[in-house]
């Protein structure tokens, strides 16, 4: 690698967001893996296009000394860029954040240069049929006990209350379907990710919906 080439690859690396793993994973594991964020994921060069506005650039191996340009603690070895093709951000899940974020998570690495703020948006569910108030209680007593309906407003059923501190939203619009499973601002706990992402498994088999955690990625059952 070229002195200039290894000093904007640094910069790149330096700005991120880049997922770092401390191992060298396999290629299709990786592919699978974006493949649950954006199924239409394709190559960009020796790259990935995981969207109309967002590529995958990577793997990146990471010698010491480009790791000590970018700003990058010792024990990590591979790392992926994620960048917008051009200079407009998309939507809420077409964003690089949400790709190298959800990478992360289930890849065991982490984002640098820094991690995502927690989510108040946890997961949704959606595409499938309305489930009615009663029956989605009983179905998540077990994830989110004491849960109770306590507003519907314009098509829109917010359910919380008991001893749970994710709520969840039904809203219905024009004979479709959203469940959006959230928390209050401010609110944090070790599980709740995972727990959002039971509920929302729950739902979707219930409803035949489809399930995504708060960065678009596909909420499959463990296996």
């Amino acid at each position: 690698m070229g002195l200039f080439s290894d000093f904007f690859l640094a910069r790149r690396l330096r700005k991120g967001p880049t997922l770092l793993l401390s191992y060298v994973p396999d290629a299709a594991a990786v592919l699978n893996t974006v493949r649950l964020h954006a199924p239409e994921v394709g190559p960009y060069g020796d790259d990935l296009k995981v969207s109309d506005n967002v590529w995958l650039r990577g793997p990146i191996t990471l010698t010491p000394e480009l790791a000590a340009r970018a700003g990058i603690p010792a024990g990590w070895q591979i790392a992926y860029v994620a960048a917008n093709i051009d200079n407009e951000e998309g939507g809420e899940y077409d964003r690089p954040m949400a790709v190298a974020a959800g990478l992360a998570e289930r890849l065991n690495g982490r984002v640098h240069p820094r991690e995502p703020e927690p989510p108040a948006d946890l997961a949704d569910v959606a595409g499938g049929r309305l489930v009615p108030v009663a029956e989605l209680v009983e179905l998540l007593a077990g994830e989110l006990p004491g849960l109770t309906a306590t507003t519907t407003v314009a098509g829109i059923t917010r359910l919380a209350g008991g001893r749970s501190p994710i709520e969840i939203l039904v809203e219905e619009d024009d004979g479709e379907v959203t469940y959006e499973i959230y928390v209050e601002d401010g609110v944090q706990g070790f599980d709740l990710a995972e727990t959002a992402r039971r509920a929302a498994l729950a739902i979707a088999e219930r409803s035949g919906g489809i399930a995504r955690d708060h960065n678009g990625f596909l909420i499959r059952a463990e296996r």
